[in-house]
């Protein structure tokens, strides 16, 4: 007689080949690289090998749309909507963090059986509910905001030997950042392959986002060369994947997906489109999508048809056999029987670019009609200006007077798609602070809303290490003619539980070297102020120190949260903490004040 162990395990064999009987994933995505960032696409200025042959093996959209910067384009892609129902319409200041409840690709994949895991950037949130462990993750890697070096990133981090941050922790690596991710997915599909494990890889480079730091150390390349070196990096490494792939025997049942986030960042090379990285026209959003499943997905094929990321969500579940959601609904078209050429690719469609980087708390109405465009099979619309794509598809040549049915039919369609969205882009995305999943929450700058205190500067200004750096070093300058202005922002938290929680500030994070901390993060003396909501604490701060200390009770519910320091710029200018973490430590040290209503007389 099998024994219960026995009987258990084999149940758990049953299920996961029950449900997990489809190919396995690898979604390999770059940051900032173009369509015409490809050799097979006609730069001169980059040698693609390994890439060109992958486009020769594969199905090519060559009409494939994405969001026109980063965090927008991943949460579309995660989820299968446009960013702005995801909460998402900026790549920092509170506005790149993916909305909670949104089921996205990896719950999906997971839900089947098949392991997950992310490599490299992830962008869509660094605490709970918005972290990739907290999204449908199994295994994560990944450098912290939307870059290396970043703000929210480990202190110090550069492109050699990164801190990376696995669920358990940050840890030292040894190499150029796309070699270390590229070599721990590897081991990690290597791994799920030797163990019969259907496995969801997802492996999103940071290269070749700026800072243009190329893959050999001290090399005297820089911008564009830069660049085109850091690309070349990841074309060798995607041989290697592949070649590791194959070696393994299972790449015939292996969708692979290359794609990039957005329109090239430096454009030496555009293959004739208009606009880069963060504009609405076509090179700011289109980009290469080579889909290869050998013997299923045709080898070869150039697919004129408009497709875009909000795609993608539909048809790799329906390729794989992985269920969505009862009742789910998405942005995006099931392309799965056009890949397997069972049907043909959709005609027809329209799709909507809105460049979200609006400033501040501006209302988001205000910039209806701003920096936008309209794209379908034949005509773009780019705010008051019409282009005929497939006899001018440089836009050259404005049509907008003479093609007054065709501009007014895009106008519509982009005002009932505004009014669609308008409602839940501004909805803020709040952390959660004493969760049980996240014990010690850490905010910084890059994730502040503007100033409830003061007219400031905000995240914008301090989007890297080396920005607040020279922020700091440009403090301790005495007597200049130039003062620094007011630098402050809030947090939009979410507090899960009612209690005594321990907050800590500084202008420089804690794990910053001591020298460091010393030389430009010192303060003045003056006085810190935390406000939570309606509450105000204040306390005195002592010339010299580097962090401050604070036990507040809180409530729990949604609250903004803003910390500040006077006396540490010239003319009375407040200068918000940069950094902050936050801890429950217990139940309430102070009685919650009653509040007894008289009866009116």
């Amino acid at each position: 007689m099998l024994r219960i162990p026995v009987l258990a395990a084999i149940a758990k064999i049953l299920s996961t080949l029950a449900f997990a009987a489809g190919p396995n994933v690898i979604l390999v995505m770059t940051d900032d690289q173009g369509y015409g960032d490809l050799s097979c696409h006609g730069s001169p200025h980059v040698k693609t090998p390994a890439l060109d042959v992958f486009r020769s093996e594969s199905t090519s959209l060559d009409h494939f749309f994405v969001s026109p910067t980063c965090a927008p384009t991943r949460s579309a892609l995660m989820t299968g909507l446009h960013e702005f129902s995801c909460g998402i319409s900026h790549t920092i200041m509170g506005r790149s963090l993916l909305r909670p409840g949104i089921p996205t690709m990896p719950e999906m994949f997971r839900a089947a059986g098949y392991r997950t895991g992310i490599f490299g950037k992830w962008h869509l949130g660094d605490n709970v509910p918005c972290r990739p462990e907290d999204r449908g993750f199994d295994d994560v890697f990944v450098h912290g905001g939307g870059g290396i070096g970043q703000t929210p990133d480990y202190w110090g981090n550069g492109y050699f030997d990164p801190m990376i941050r696995r669920r358990g922790g940050w840890e030292k690596t040894s190499g150029y950042c796309t070699d270390v991710f590229f070599k721990e997915a590897r081991a990690w599909m290597e791994k799920q392959i030797g163990e019969q494990q259907p496995f969801f890889l997802y492996l999103a480079t940071n290269a070749p986002h700026a800072p243009y730091i190329p893959p050999v150390k001290g090399s005297k390349l820089s911008g564009p060369a830069a660049f085109h070196a850091m690309i070349e990096s990841i074309d060798s490494n995607f041989k290697m994947l592949m070649d590791a792939l194959e070696k393994s025997g299972a790449a015939t049942n292996t969708v692979v997906i290359f794609m990039t986030d957005n329109g090239s960042a430096v454009g030496a090379w555009n293959a004739g489109m208009k606009g880069k990285k963060g504009t609405p026209d076509e090179g700011g959003v289109r980009v290469p999508c080579f889909v290869r499943w050998p013997g299923k997905v045709a080898a070869g094929k150039v697919v004129p048809e408009l497709a875009a990321h909000i795609d993608l969500l539909p048809t790799l579940t329906s390729l794989c056999g992985v269920p969505r959601p009862e009742g789910w609904t998405g942005d995006g078209a099931d392309l799965a029987k056009a890949l397997l050429g069972e049907d043909a690719f959709p005609q027809g469609r329209t799709f909507f670019t809105q460049v979200g980087r609006w400033p501040g708390d501006a209302a988001a109405g205000r910039f209806k009609g701003q920096n936008f465009s309209v794209r379908d099979g034949r005509w773009r619309l780019v705010g008051l200006e019409l282009f005929d794509m497939v006899s001018d598809p440089g836009q050259k040549t404005d049509l907008f007077r003479s093609e007054p049915k065709q501009a007014q039919r895009l106008l519509t369609e982009y005002g009932r798609w505004w009014n669609r969205v308008f409602p839940v882009v501004r909805e803020p995305v709040r952390y959660r602070v004493g969760s049980d999943d996240q014990a010690v929450v850490r905010l910084t700058a890059h994730d502040w809303w503007p100033s409830k205190e003061a007219e400031s500067r905000g995240a914008e200004s301090l989007v890297t290490h080396d920005a607040i750096r020279k922020f700091l070093k440009a403090r301790q300058v005495a007597g200049t003619r130039n003062p620094l202005p007011a630098t402050s922002g809030h947090w939009k938290i979410d507090v899960v539980q009612e209690g005594n929680y321990e907050l800590s500030f500084s202008l420089v994070p804690p794990e910053a070297e001591a020298a460091e901390r010393t030389a430009i993060g010192q303060l003045n003396a003056g006085l810190a102020h935390i406000r939570a909501g309606q509450e105000e604490l204040q306390l005195e701060v002592q010339k010299g120190a580097t962090s401050i200390r604070i036990p507040i009770d809180l409530d729990p519910g949604p609250v903004d949260l803003e910390v500040w320091l006077d006396g540490q710029l010239l003319n009375d200018r407040i200068l918000g903490a940069f950094f902050v973490t936050m801890e429950r430590k217990g139940p309430r040290k102070a009685p919650k004040p009653e509040i007894h209503a008289k009866p009116l007389k």
